[in-house]
C-alpha cells in the first residue's frame, strides 16, 4: 500500500528560556474532553484518532495532534508526582505506525523539557538500521517488551509506548507504566485525564539527547530463562516457522527465534487493519506454508501483543487456524496433561473455559491486565493502589460457581492454602483477544515468591515459543480442547452512553430469567470490588454469554461458550434482541 502522509504544521512560540518553545493549546470541545476522559475506562492506556484518511492520503490535523500533546504533558506531570523523583528515567518507544516518529518527537521534547532522562531502544536489526538512518526519533519496540522494561531494568522508572495496538492506522495511542509492568488504572488514570483537559500551554525542548540501550536483548534473555523452566525448547532447532508481523518486522522475535535455533521465514508485508484475529488470508498463508515446507505460521498485530497460529498438517495441505482463545487453552491442557505442570489459571471473563478443569486454581477477572495483574501482585503481597484494586473485577471459580473476591488478603489466602512448600507453579495470565503472560511462582516459608522478575502485562513471546515447541514435538493442539463446545463473539456499535444503557438494562434485571427466541437465561453481573456492575452474564443449562462494553472501541462485545450446534444461532439472536432494545 502506497501511503501519502500529510502533517499539519504546529505553531510554536518562542520562550524566554534558552532552547525552549511553547505550544499554545486551543480549547477543547465537549466531545474532545469525553475522548480524553471516557465514561467507559480503556483496558490500557489511551487511544485516539490521529489521521483523517482519504483514498491513499493520511492527513494529520493539528487538532488531533494537540489532543496527544495534552496527554503527553499530563503524563509527564502525574508520573513525576508518582515517582517523586526530580529526574526520572524514561524509556520511550513506539510501534511502526506512520504517525509514530512525529508523535514520539513531541513526546520526547515534552519529557526532556520536564527534566526526564530519556532512553531509546538501540537499533540492531539491519532493516531497522536502514529505516533509522533518516529518522532521528526512531525508537521501535513491541509493547510487551516496552512494558516489561520497568521490571527488567533497575534504572528504568517509567516506560511509554506510542501504539494503538490492533486498531486501524488512522488511530494511535499511548500505553504507560510506572515501576511495574501493569496498566495504569484507578485514581492515577483519572488524574492524567483531568490534567490533560486543564492544560492551556506546553513547553517543549528544541533538542533531545536520548541514551540508546538494548532493551530487546534483555527481554529475550529473560524470555529464554522463563521458557526453560516450563518446557524443553530445544525441539525448535532447525524448525521452519513463518513469522508474519502485520506491521513492521518484529526484530525482537526474529532475534529470539534465532537464539532458539529456529529457521524464521519472515513475511514483510503490512496488513490493514494490522489485526490477524479479524484480517486473515487463508489461501495466501496455506500457499506460504506449502511453498516453504513449513508447518507453523505465527501472525501478529502491530504492537505484537496478540497472535494467531496457522498450522499445516504434515501429510496434507490442510490447515487449521487457531484463535488465541483456542491456542492458549490447548497449550495449557497439554502442559498439564503431558508435562505435569501445576497451572494457576488466571483468565478474563470472556476467555475460553475449556482449561478450567485441568488447572489447580481458576481466577476470572475483568477484561485487561489492569484486572489480571491484581491477582499476581496480591499473591506476592505487593502494595496495590487502593483505587486500582477497587476498580478491579476479581472472581474465583470454585465448583462451577463464581465467588467475588474483595480483598488482597482473600486472594493471597487462596494461594497459601492451595500451594505446597518448595514447589513451582506456572501462573498464566491471559485473555481471549490474544494477551498471554507466564510467571513462575514458588511457595517458600509460607510466602509466595519468584526467582524471576514478575510481569503483569501482556507478554506473549514465551507462549509463542512454547506453542511452536509443542507443535514441533508432535502435539495436536486442535484436538487438545473439547470440540463439542465452541466459543465465539460478535459486537454492536455503541457510543459510551449507549454502552452504559445496555449494561444498566440487564443489571436492573439481575437474578431474573429472560427468554430470547426460545433460549432461556438467568441474568447475572460481574461487578468491580467497589460494587459497580460492569459485565453482564447470561447463563442457561448449556451456554454462557457475556456482554461487556469495549474500552478500546465504540462497541459492546457479546461472547458465547456453548454447544457447537447452537452457539452461533444463540449469539445471533441475543445480538438481535439487544439491537432491537436500543
Amino acid at each position: 500500500m502506497n501511503r501519502k502522509i500529510e502533517i499539519e504544521k504546529i505553531e510554536l512560540f518562542e520562550n524566554q528560556e534558552d532552547n525552549v518553545q511553547t505550544i499554545k493549546l486551543p480549547p477543547l470541545t465537549k466531545e474532545q474532553e469525553e475522548i480524553i476522559n471516557p465514561s467507559v475506562p480503556p483496558t490500557s492506556g489511551i487511544r485516539m484518532l490521529i489521521f483523517e484518511k482519504k483514498d491513499d492520503t493520511f492527513f494529520m490535523p493539528a487538532t488531533y495532534q494537540y489532543m496527544f500533546f495534552r496527554v503527553f504533558k499530563a503524563l509527564s506531570i502525574i508520573m513525576k508526582e508518582e515517582i517523586d523523583k526530580k529526574n526520572p528515567n524514561l524509556l520511550l518507544v513506539s510501534d511502526d505506525r506512520p504517525s509514530s516518529s512525529h508523535l514520539l518527537e513531541f513526546c520526547a521534547k515534552i519529557f526532556t523539557n520536564d527534566g526526564y532522562n530519556l532512553f531509546f531502544q538501540e537499533v540492531y536489526n539491519e532493516k531497522s538500521k536502514i529505516e533509522a538512518k533518516n529518522d532521528s526519533y526512531y525508537s521501535r519496540m513491541s509493547s510487551p517488551y516496552g512494558s516489561a522494561s520497568v521490571a527488567l531494568f533497575d534504572n528504568i522508572d517509567i516506560s511509554i509506548i506510542i501504539t494503538a495496538s490492533h486498531n486501524p492506522l488512522t488511530w494511535d495511542g499511548v500505553k504507560f507504566y510506572i515501576k511495574r509492568p501493569m496498566p495504569i488504572s484507578g485514581v492515577i488514570m483519572k488524574n492524567i485525564s483531568t490534567k490533560a483537559i486543564e492544560l492551556e500551554k506546553i513547553n517543549i525542548s528544541n533538542t533531545i539527547d536520548p541514551k540508546k540501550i538494548d532493551v530487546d536483548k534483555k527481554n529475550n534473555e529473560y524470555t529464554r530463562n522463563l521458557i526453560e523452566k516450563i518446557f524443553d525448547i530445544s525441539v525448535l532447532k532447525s524448525k521452519k516457522i513463518i513469522l508474519w508481523p502485520y506491521l513492521g518486522s518484529a526484530p525482537e522475535l526474529q532475534d529470539l527465534f534465532d537464539r532458539l535455533g529456529a529457521e524464521i521465514i519472515l513475511i514483510e508485508e503490512d496488513m490493514y487493519p494490522p489485526n490477524p484475529t479479524i484480517n486473515l488470508d487463508e489461501q495466501k498463508i496455506r500457499a506460504l506454508l506449502i511453498e516453504n515446507n513449513a508447518e507453523i505460521a505465527v501472525l501478529l498485530d502491530s504492537d505484537r501483543d496478540r497472535v494467531v497460529f496457522v498450522i499445516k498438517k504434515k501429510d496434507s495441505n490442510e490447515i487449521k487456524i487457531l484463535s488465541p482463545n483456542e491456542i492458549y487453552t490447548a497449550m495449557h491442557n497439554i502442559l498439564v496433561k503431558e508435562y505435569k505442570a501445576q497451572l494457576i489459571n488466571v483468565r478474563t471473563i470472556p476467555s475460553d473455559p475449556r482449561n478450567d478443569g485441568e488447572a489447580l486454581m481458576n481466577f476470572v477477572t475483568g477484561v485487561g491486565y489492569k484486572h489480571l495483574g491484581l491477582i499476581l501482585y496480591s499473591a506476592l503481597s505487593m502494595n496495590i493502589d487502593p483505587s486500582k484494586f477497587k476498580s478491579g473485577i476479581i472472581y474465583y471459580l470454585e465448583e462451577g460457581k463464581y465467588r467475588k473476591l474483595t480483598s488482597e488478603k482473600k486472594i493471597r489466602k487462596i494461594f497459601l492454602d492451595q500451594c505446597k512448600e518448595n514447589e513451582d507453579y506456572i501462573m498464566a495470565l491471559w485473555e481471549e483477544s490474544g494477551g498471554h503472560t507466564f510467571n513462575i511462582l514458588n511457595k517458600n516459608n509460607g510466602n509466595i515468591s519468584s526467582s524471576l522478575p514478575m510481569i503483569a502485562d501482556k507478554y506473549i513471546a514465551p507462549a509463542i515459543c512454547i506453542i511452536c515447541g509443542l507443535i514441533a514435538a508432535g502435539h495436536d493442539l486442535f484436538s487438545a480442547i473439547d470440540r463439542s463446545i465452541t466459543g465465539t463473539r460478535t459486537a454492536i456499535k455503541a457510543h459510551d452512553d449507549k454502552k452504559l444503557k445496555i449494561v444498566k438494562y440487564f443489571a436492573d434485571k439481575k437474578g431474573k430469567e429472560i427468554s430470547i427466541d426460545g433460549y432461556k437465561y438467568i441474568i447475572d453481573t460481574f461487578d468491580t470490588v467497589a460494587g459497580k456492575k460492569s459485565v453482564i452474564h447470561l447463563e442457561s443449562d448449556h451456554s454462557e454469554l457475556f456482554v461487556r462494553p469495549s474500552g478500546t472501541s465504540p462497541n459492546v462485545r457479546i461472547y458465547i461458550f456453548g454447544p457447537e450446534k447452537t452457539a452461533k444461532d444463540e449469539l445471533k439472536k441475543v445480538k438481535e434482541r439487544i439491537q432491537n432494545l436500543f
